[in-house]
């Protein structure tokens, strides 16, 4: 009998999670590792005042682990991060985890077929397979801003909340509006002395309809799982008919629709107008709120436009020449996620190094295999952003795993691998497919320095998930 294939799984997020109920259900010997001190991943290190899903609740949920007591239409972080620990414990991860253990460095040999994973204190361990479910939201984008060493106030990313205080009564400088200012700016703005949002581009913001669910509801749901299952199909239904394309009504409603909600929510026409972007909704992350806006009438909270030229050592001196002193700088700055696996170096067949290899732009085999790297996959990929819950497709791509390892062992292979032709012929398809979307008609997130969409997935849920069913026949090599 041969022996049971053994896996590394970096990364203990709802990516971490999914593999490894899919991996225990297989009967494989693994090992979950992850820098923090449990389960949970972004849900555990964004613990920033208003940090919400945009997501509803009961479809940001696993397929096989529904929610009855999900207290709001979008869950707040909390209780999210409570929903995955409670999933990872009922399904037995708990002995499956090496907390604390940041890996640096993946490294195959031709020789062994087995891959080698470094950590950040240099001890190494050896799995036949490895799967990166470091996600796409893993590395903090921190501008580098001139003068920042010299700032003597604290600053902070947002992923990174310093709660050793609260910034009420600071003068605060919130750096970026993006997702996540967007929540934290409207729940610490009046309990600050003075709070300024630096803003370099305006986003569309949609009217956010968050309603509790009441205790006779939650029970509803408990007892009758198929009511829960009906509003989880009604989300999913909602995001499969979305349409993407820069010219589609769908896209126009959506700005138009922005538009007159930021009409009817600020007043003053020169703030408006710095608020109004100039591009269609959809290009940037969709965001929801009912309270960034309002946010703005506050006496203490200023917009302001100006670029920034540097940190002081009092605070945030703008081009113009004005310094504006804060005790507290927050960068509201995203993350990198077009740099997919920045924070690993992973070297594969012959050395090659998969950061030179994604140079002009990351790209898989359907979001998951990439040519040159034998046994190595990634959850939230290269191009499986954006078009349905990432739960949903994070149970597409670890099944999909499952199934090739499954392959694998059933044929008493070794090693697995995408050929580079169905790499290419699948990414062409792919990015000829963003031809006419959205998100190429501004610069964002979603793209590469080089121009390319490298996180955004052109075809639908289902789409993805009919492509992984069953494995094309010569699109791998088993050996």
């Amino acid at each position: 009998m041969s022996p049971r294939i053994t896996v590394g799984v970096i990364g203990a997020g709802a990516g971490g999670i999914a593999m490894g109920i899919q991996l225990a259900a297989g009967g494989y010997d693994f090992t979950i590792f992850d820098r923090a001190d449990g389960f949970g991943g972004t849900w555990r290190h964004n613990t920033f005042p208003g940090a919400a899903c945009d997501v509803p609740s009961h479809l940001y949920s696993y397929s096989f682990a529904l929610n009855p007591r999900w207290s709001k239409t979008y869950a707040n972080q909390p209780e999210i991060l409570a929903y995955l620990e409670n999933v990872a414990a009922t399904h037995g991860l708990g002995p499956h985890l090496r907390p604390h253990t940041a890996i640096a460095g993946v490294r195959w040999s031709d020789d062994s077929k087995r891959w080698t994973l470094t950590t950040a204190g240099g001890r190494q361990y050896d799995f036949d397979v490895v799967v990166s479910a470091v996600g796409m939201l893993d590395v903090p984008n921190v501008p580098n801003i001139p003068g920042a060493q010299r700032f003597r106030g604290r600053q902070f990313h947002s992923a990174r909340w310093d709660h050793s205080r609260s910034t009420a009564g600071e003068r605060v400088a919130s750096i970026g509006t993006g997702a996540s200012a967007v929540q934290y700016v409207p729940a610490i703005a009046r309990d600050t002395a003075h709070l300024t949002v630096f803003q370099r581009t305006p986003i569309w913001i949609a009217p956010r309809f968050d309603f509790p669910f009441s205790p006779a509801q939650q029970e509803e749901f408990e007892r009758h799982p198929e009511m829960a299952q009906k509003l989880r199909d009604e989300a999913f239904e909602a995001y499969e008919s979305a349409s993407f394309d820069v010219d589609a009504a769908q896209t126009r409603e959506a700005t138009e629709l922005a538009r007159n909600y930021l009409a009817r929510k600020v007043a003053d026409p020169e703030l408006r107008a710095k608020l109004t972007p100039d591009y269609p909704a959809g290009c940037k992350r969709p965001l929801m709120s009912r309270e960034w806006y309002p946010t703005f009438a506050l006496p203490n909270v200023r917009l302001e436009t100006t670029a920034i030229a540097e940190l002081t050592e009092h605070g945030v001196r703008t081009v113009d020449g004005v310094e504006h002193r804060v005790d507290t700088v927050i960068y509201g700055t995203g993350f990198k996620a077009a740099d997919y696996l920045d924070s690993i170096e992973v070297f594969g067949s012959g050395g090659r190094q998969l950061r030179e290899d994604w140079r002009d732009g990351a790209e898989a085999y359907l979001g998951t295999l990439v040519s040159g790297y034998p046994n190595f996959f990634v959850l939230y990929g290269p191009n499986t952003n954006g078009v349905n819950s990432i739960i949903y497709i994070h149970e597409i791509q670890t099944t999909f795993i499952r199934r090739l390892l499954d392959l694998m062992g059933g044929r008493g292979a070794r090693t697995v691998e995408v050929t580079a032709g169905a790499q290419r012929r699948y990414n062409d398809e792919l990015q000829a497919a963003m031809t006419g979307k959205v998100w190429l008609a501004c610069t964002n997130y979603f793209r590469h320095p080089s121009g390319k969409v490298v996180t955004q997935l052109p075809y639908s849920g289902r789409e993805f998930f009919e492509r992984t069913r069953t494995p094309v026949a010569g699109d791998y090599v088993l050996s």
